[in-house]
């Protein structure tokens, strides 16, 4: 039985190098998680494509096709979709996009899956080689007992069925699920209702099983469990690997978790800053951030020879046109050492999205301008266009030679890693620049945003 997973193309975060594409992004786990959950069935001969780094094989002669659908990707998902399905071939969808909004998913799929996949991925395997493949497998509410055990067992990913040398980072493990904090403009909430801890001797096995010295916990927010974080963290010191992942601006709190991130052989560690301002994190429900402290964030981050990839947010209700300068200047005070920007961004299942939605203010309901980098509602403080240009400027202003080099030099022996990470960045910001990705939604004479879809499409609506 041969079944063929994908994950379609985001167009983002990737350049060329030898005439192949590479993600500046660690390796997606969907696949290779999937993949693992039958091993114990090695007639099922998986193939994972994931397409922002190789192309989709339109003529597989796969029995079933699964597709990851994330919102920004759900366009070419469903177009996916539709080529295999045409093909005689039944397909599955899945993954964030899915859960929150399964009827439209359903219109493009023999089947869906609704949350995670763990419990209901084998079970559709083998519905499926019965014959008897159910429209939809949605993951059972658990019991406490459940709840306590959740994720005991999940195997190994199976790297070795994605392409090593196609990501900055190739080898992804995971420890938590979730988050406990709900920022208006992040679905996580609605995709994962619960925030869920891996037994840490799982985790340490994955690690252990990595074939390479360097690893990435692609976690959203991993530490936010003090005590299972310095479990975890200790546990890992050992290993002889270095890693990064994410965290919040609260990960410094604590000295002996910052002892505990050196030991472990922490190296670098994305973290939301989203603004400086005090009342706009306060409104987007990111009040944990302390706009104040960001100096003694970086400063104790650097002294754990921690490079910092900070992320920025512009759109805020609270931005005007001055927000782009004022954003620049702080990236440059601060030394953040990688600077990433995104646009403020209504995802459906968020509270961001119904509030623009009920006040009139989405201009696009295309899933594939949902990717951070085009303009899909109308700011208070400013125009779209404003907005875009704004956007645009930053990240050219922020990835001058010399702007590079007035936040790298200052960072003492992290400088290397920092100054190629923003080389790096600074080849893929020059290609987004002339990609789609950096494009407006396209406005009829009337200033309305696209058409909004068939009310059947469950929009505005998770479930």
């Amino acid at each position: 039985m041969r079944v063929l997973l994908v994950m379609a193309d985001a167009q983002m975060h990737k350049f060329h190098v030898g005439g192949r594409v590479r993600s500046s992004r660690e390796a997606p786990l969907s696949l290779s998680v999937l993949a693992a959950l039958t091993r114990d069935q090695p007639d099922v001969e998986y193939t994972c494509v994931d397409e922002s780094v190789d192309p989709v094989p339109l003529d597989f002669p796969a029995d079933l096709v699964g597709i990851s659908v994330l919102t920004g990707t759900a366009r070419r998902c469903y177009a996916l979709a539709d080529h295999f399905r045409g093909r005689g071939i039944p397909v599955v969808l899945g993954g964030a996009h899915v859960t929150i909004l399964p009827g439209e998913a359903a219109r493009f799929a023999d089947s869906i899956v609704v949350g995670m996949a763990e419990r209901t991925w084998p079970r559709l395997i083998a519905d499926f080689r019965a014959g008897q493949l159910e429209p939809e497998y949605r993951e059972p509410a658990p019991t406490s007992e459940e709840e306590r055990l959740w994720a005991t067992g999940i195997p190994t990913p199976r790297w070795e069925l994605m392409r090593e040398s196609g990501y900055m980072m190739p080898y992804t493990v995971h420890a938590t699920r979730g988050c406990v904090h709900t920022c208006d403009f992040c679905s996580v909430s609605g995709v994962w209702k619960r925030y869920q801890k891996r037994p840490v001797a799982d985790v340490i096995r994955d690690i252990r099983a990595i074939p390479r010295r360097r690893f990435a916990l692609n976690d959203v927010s991993p530490f936010e469990d003090l005590d299972y974080t310095k479990e975890l963290l200790t546990a890992m010191a050992p290993l002889g690997k270095t890693w990064g992942g994410l965290a919040t601006t609260r990960i410094v709190d604590d000295p002996e978790v910052m002892e505990l991130l050196r030991k472990s052989g922490c190296r670098f560690l994305l973290i939301g800053f989203e603004s400086s301002q005090q009342r706009t994190l306060n409104t987007i429900h990111k009040g944990f951030n302390r706009g104040a402290s960001y100096d003694e964030v970086m400063r104790r981050l650097h002294g754990a020879g921690i490079v910092v990839q900070g992320c920025f947010v512009l759109g805020f209700d609270s931005d005007g046109p001055d927000c782009f300068r004022q954003t620049v200047d702080e990236v440059q005070r601060l030394k953040i050492d990688i600077p990433r920007f995104s646009l403020y961004t209504p995802y459906p299942g968020t509270s961001l999205f119904e509030r623009l939605e009920k006040a009139g203010r989405i201009l696009s309901y295309d899933w594939a301008d949902y990717d951070t980098m085009h303009v899909v509602f109308r700011p208070e403080r400013m125009s779209p266009a404003q907005l875009y240009e704004g956007f645009r400027w930053t990240y050219r202003e922020t990835f001058r030679l010399r702007s590079i080099l007035e936040r790298t030099l200052a960072v003492g022996k992290n400088f290397p890693i920092a100054f190629s990470g923003n080389l790096t960045y600074r080849l893929y910001v020059k290609r987004l620049m002339r990609a789609r990705g950096f494009e407006m939604p396209l406005l009829g004479a009337s200033g309305a945003g696209a058409a909004k879809p068939p009310a059947e499409l469950g929009v505005a609506r998770a479930g």
